[in-house]
């Protein structure tokens, strides 16, 4: 998660990969549940982002609840 464009909290979560948006969201899910926040809304921009870009991003407008970060990145980070 980045605040002030520091990120300030980060996890490396490895899990089965995925295929369609419902597992995605599911890992989503995982994540944001590790790293103690709220799940954004998952549009579909969002996925394919991470399909094409291995990469997308969730701004506080994502967030149904407060979200005290700027926003949240994820990564897919293959060895």
């Amino acid at each position: 998660m980045i605040k002030d464009g520091k990120i300030v909290k980060d996890i490396v979560f490895s899990g089965e990969p995925f295929f369609d948006e419902d597992s995605f969201h599911e890992r989503l899910r995982d994540i944001c549940d590790k790293l103690d926040i709220a799940t954004p809304v998952v549009l579909p921009q969002h996925f394919v982002n991470f399909v094409r870009f291995h990469n997308c991003r969730f701004y506080e407008h994502d967030f149904v609840e407060s979200f005290p970060y700027d926003r949240l990145v994820l990564e897919d980070c293959k060895d």
